[in-house]
């Protein structure tokens, strides 16, 4: 095949809002020389030299004796239409061979289109109920036919679901848990193809060539894939290879025999009108404007506003892993500490526990992955101090981490307490929390920790930072015996809303203060005064001009007629 031209066989794909049941499909498939496959080849050949050219130009018969519907054949196929090859006519001819509901429909219609049928089928079809289509598909390939399969294709070809419906269906859009057992310690081989992986509902369909020589009984080896077709729920038509568009066909070569063969794929769908395709645009701008509307409906032209005067603060969390520490099956309890003027809804969740995670090594560290997500909302509010009557600079709320540990005897150990102040800022943060565990003064607390799981604990959960019923200016943790164990990762998502606190009035120590804590930058502060400025300046003096102008003009004689008009110096 060297210095031959190939055209693309790479897979398109196509989205449309039309039946697939209108698609119609044009095969032209045509035996050519082999000579015309290798250039090479054919000069050998003909000059008379013995080679392997002369055995497969053996395998063609006879010029005079060649059958034309050998040769060349043309056939229109609709979706899903089943158009039979010789060895399926002589499989399903025979009553026997018809066990299954399948199979006898396909013995009618084999029956009773044998009096019609004239010559063989060259291109027939295997359409989506076929044993082909869910089984087969992955052992040949469009390119290479000698080429295995690898495992993977062959189980995602085993594995993929062709149609959803009746108790799966209903349970899948009703959210409920199936009453079986979920989880399988030793899944079989069908137990992973009926629940490893169930992409949406796709049809397929496959034209195939039968190029089986005419001096033997056709075989399955013989049966080429010459188009396969793909349409899955969303509309969504996958086709390898492509439709021809620049005349340039596509090749093809038998395994045995060596024979060459051309073949073309064209669309014959019927195409719409002009007329046509505006009425069916129109009707879906107006399908489309009325969902805009029903959605807009059901959320609400305007956003739901905090009250004034007052912060909205949304986090949504994650407790991504936690890494280092001593022992395994850790979980991690979080809580959020409220400062003063900070208000929650009542009956939000502020508390959350993970689950039991095993360490896995990571880069050398024992790792447990949570993955754990969690979500509140909070508000801030507060007015102006009788003192200095500014805003004082808010005490963001802080996480507060406590991880434990359980063995096999259900004993609890206490591995570490940290917390989180929660950014002043909004956007995505990844902060990291270093945690310490308390440790008793004698080999006593060690002996019991080790052997009951008696661990020392603090009173106060908030005493990692700063106690809830500390009130003074100093604190002070010493001789507090503490030992470093792992670190945490959170993951948040941090969303600020507020309407006025940039309409208050505050001088701009505080207005500075109050935009850094909101997240706006100092270049965007700065932008602001001079602009300020510089129309104040601007007005000024727009005034004083005016003022020098009306001056003038009120000292200024009457003219005399020929006089000129000195200038007023602006």
């Amino acid at each position: 095949m060297a210095g031959y031209y190939e055209p693309d066989c790479g897979t398109a794909y196509y989205r449309s809002n039309d039946p697939v049941k209108n698609l119609r499909i044009k095969v032209t498939l045509k035996r050519v020389s082999a000579a015309s496959f290798n250039d090479d080849k054919a000069q050998a050949s003909s000059a008379g030299g013995s080679n392997e050219n002369d055995v497969e130009l053996k395998t063609l018969l006879p010029k005079g004796k060649r059958n034309k519907s050998t040769d060349y054949q043309e056939c229109i196929v609709n979706w899903q239409e089943k158009v039979f090859c010789q060895r399926e006519v002589e499989m399903y001819s025979n009553e026997e061979n018809c066990q299954t509901v399948l199979a006898r429909k396909y013995h009618q219609d084999v029956t009773t289109k044998a009096a019609k049928r004239k010559g063989k089928n060259m291109i027939f079809t295997y359409v989506d109920h076929d044993s082909f289509s869910h089984q087969k598909e992955g052992d040949q390939m469009m390119t290479d036919y000698e080429d295995k399969a690898s495992p993977l294709a062959v189980n995602m070809a085993n594995v993929r679901c062709r149609r959803m419906g009746g108790r799966q269906l209903r349970e899948r859009e009703q959210g409920s848990i199936p009453k079986s057992l979920i989880v399988e310690e030793n899944p079989s081989d069908d137990f992973k193809q009926r629940s490893r992986l169930e992409p949406p509902p796709v049809q397929v369909m496959y034209i195939m060539a039968d190029l089986s020589p005419p001096d033997r009984p056709p075989e399955e080896i013989d049966e080429y894939v010459l188009c396969s077709i793909k349409v899955d729920a969303n509309g969504v038509l996958c086709v390898r290879p492509d439709f021809l568009t620049d005349g340039k066909p596509y090749t093809i070569e038998t395994l045995k025999t060596r024979e060459g063969f051309d073949y073309t794929i064209e669309n014959m769908s019927q195409e719409m009108n002009r007329q046509e395709q505006d009425k069916e645009l129109k009707m879906y701008r107006e399908m489309y404007s009325r969902h805009n509307d029903f959605v807009q409906s059901c959320v609400g032209y305007e956003f739901q506003l905090p009250p004034p005067d007052t912060l909205k603060y949304v986090v949504f969390g994650e407790i991504v892993s936690a890494q280092d520490f001593e022992k395994d099956n850790l979980y991690v309890q979080a809580f959020i500490d409220l400062p003063k003027d900070w208000y929650c809804d009542h009956g939000q969740q502020m508390s959350w526990v993970t689950q039991t995670c095993a360490t896995k090594a990571f880069n050398r560290v024992e790792t447990a992955n949570f993955s754990y997500p969690f979500h509140f909302e909070l508000t801030y509010k507060k007015g102006l101090t009788p003192s200095n009557a500014e805003y004082s600079f808010p005490l963001f709320p802080r996480l507060m981490l406590e991880v434990s540990a359980v063995d096999s005897w259900m004993r609890h150990f206490n591995e570490g307490y940290s917390y989180i102040q929660l950014p002043d800022k909004p956007g995505i943060h990844t902060e990291t929390a270093n945690c310490w565990r308390p440790v008793g003064n004698s080999i006593i607390d060690n002996l019991r920790r080790f052997f009951i799981g008696g661990t020392p604990e603090i009173e106060d959960p908030t005493y990692p930072g700063v106690p809830s019923t500390f009130d003074g200016s100093y604190l002070s943790k010493f001789g507090f015996k503490t030992q470093s164990s792992g670190n945490v990762t959170i993951r948040l998502n941090v969303l600020m809303q507020s309407r006025s606190f940039m309409e208050n009035k505050a001088n701009k120590r505080s207005l500075g203060s109050l935009l850094d804590t909101l997240g706006i930058s100092a270049m965007q502060q700065n932008i602001t005064s001079v602009l300020e400025a510089f129309k104040r300046a601007r007005m000024k003096m727009m005034n004083a001009r005016e003022a020098a102008t009306q001056e003038l003009l009120r000292e200024a004689k009457p003219l005399e007629k020929g006089e000129l008009l000195a200038d007023i110096p602006d």
